[in-house]
């Protein structure tokens, strides 16, 4: 926002006036007065106090004060007033701050208090606006380019709420989480728990950013997850049944049946997916970013999960080696599911888990079951089994359950978990 114009050896200050209001100002299409200076920089303080004048002139020509304006533009007066400290321009500097204050008193008179001192405290530095430091925290992000585009939409919904780092409280805070919970005929986002979780994971991220920074108090930390969200979750979970994130295991026979609907409407890619995954157990990506290199008749390398126990082989059931047979013979870009597309995180099981969520759907389940619910179907068949619960993690790709186990042991070997895979069977 420089509204700066350079004409000869000098700088002038320029501010275009609207259209509705030109006549107010004998039909004048722009400010136009000159800083007195050839140096930009002290130009650049003088024209932000006279373009401060000339918008609070315009507002006063619409009939109010516009104080979403001058509120817009207090970070920018923050910044040069900050330039102006750090270049020893003490006369600007002080010539800029008053223009400021002039600012907020006018609000004040009009009753709006509130509005006057958030310009004035974020402008003159007393007060810690949380939008702009938001870039500073994104760079340090190390996460999934998904993951990370909606960690920051949570913090820039987090950052419209509380504007500043001193509304930060536990009682502010708490207020939020009601508000995120609220139906949204109330002016609430409709948020359930998880998605509250979530919000609240984002926000305790860039508190932490602010504190390194020096910009937040390092003795409190106020985004915990209020209790009554934290009921809310123990009921739901209860309602819910058991497990992660409360998703249920299909009924063997309803794989099956699954499985046999999606050949049934000639979806033969999802067919294949289908049968993948119940027989291995592995999550819908490992599966689709397999790599035909990765992949012959006795064996899967899973070499691309979401953990590092998730890097593992699997050896492949008798059931399903026609089915890898015929994809490794067929494939022609170089992935055991071949032709799938990828959304633009890189990921390439997004359509056809879209396919698989319509599949399910028409045949009467809901939420609570999607695709890895294949997954726990395979653990509990391997559980009904007999298998033990440290290869079943083997082959599942989860941690071990046990310390030893999980720090020190390699592995079961490949001959093991063919052993026990083979123990899954599902109905005719």
């Amino acid at each position: 926002m420089s509204h700066l114009e350079r004409r000869a050896n000098r700088w002038y200050a320029v501010l275009t006036i609207p259209q509705d209001v030109r006549s107010e100002f004998a039909g004048k299409i722009r400010f136009v007065k000159s800083t007195g200076t050839g140096d930009k920089r002290v130009a650049q303080a003088r024209a932000f106090a006279m373009v401060a004048t000339w918008k609070d002139e315009i507002a006063k020509a619409r009939g109010n004060v516009d104080e979403g304006s001058f509120f817009d533009d207090a970070l920018a007066y923050r910044e040069q007033l900050e330039a102006l400290r750090k270049s020893g321009q003490s006369d600007q500097h002080e010539s800029l701050s008053h223009v400021i204050t002039d600012l907020a008193e006018r609000l004040d008179a009009q009753g709006k208090t509130e509005e006057a001192q958030r310009l004035a405290r974020v402008a003159l530095g007393d007060q810690t606006p949380i939008e702009p430091e938001l870039a500073e925290w994104f760079e340090h992000l190390h996460l999934k380019p998904k993951t990370a585009e909606q960690m920051n939409k949570d913090a820039k919904r987090m950052a419209q709420h509380f504007e500043i780092v001193e509304a930060v409280n536990a009682e502010s805070v708490r207020e939020w989480a009601k508000v995120l919970m609220a139906p949204k005929d109330q002016d609430g986002y409709g948020y359930g728990v998880s998605s509250v979780k979530r919000s609240f994971s984002a926000a305790r991220s860039v508190w932490h950013h602010l504190q390194e920074a020096g910009k937040a108090p390092t003795d409190r930390e106020p985004f915990k997850l209020p209790s009554f969200v934290q009921r809310k979750e123990r009921a739901a979970s209860k309602d819910k049944g058991s497990g992660a994130n409360g998703w249920k295991p299909f009924e063997p026979s309803d794989v099956v049946r699954l499985y046999r609907a999606a050949i049934e409407e000639e979806d033969d890619k999802l067919a294949d997916l289908i049968q993948l995954g119940m027989y291995t157990g592995a999550r819908i990506e490992e599966l689709c970013s397999l790599r035909s290199a990765d992949c012959s008749l006795e064996r899967l390398r899973i070499t691309d999960s979401k953990t590092g126990a998730g890097v593992r082989e699997l050896p492949v059931h008798p059931e399903v080696k026609p089915t890898v047979e015929r994809l490794l013979s067929t494939g022609r870009d170089g992935y055991l599911m071949s032709g799938l597309t990828f959304n633009k995180y890189g990921d390439r099981s997004n359509a056809i888990g879209k396919r698989f969520g319509r599949l399910k759907a028409r045949h009467g389940f809901g939420p609570t079951f999607v695709f890895h619910s294949i997954r726990k179907t395979v653990s509990t068949l391997l559980e009904n089994a007999g298998v033990l619960e440290n290869l079943t993690a083997d082959i599942v790709g989860h941690e071990k359950p046990r310390i030893t186990y999980g720090l020190y042991s390699g592995g079961h070997s490949l001959e093991r978990k063919r052993e026990a895979i083979e123990l899954i069977h599902y109905p005719e």
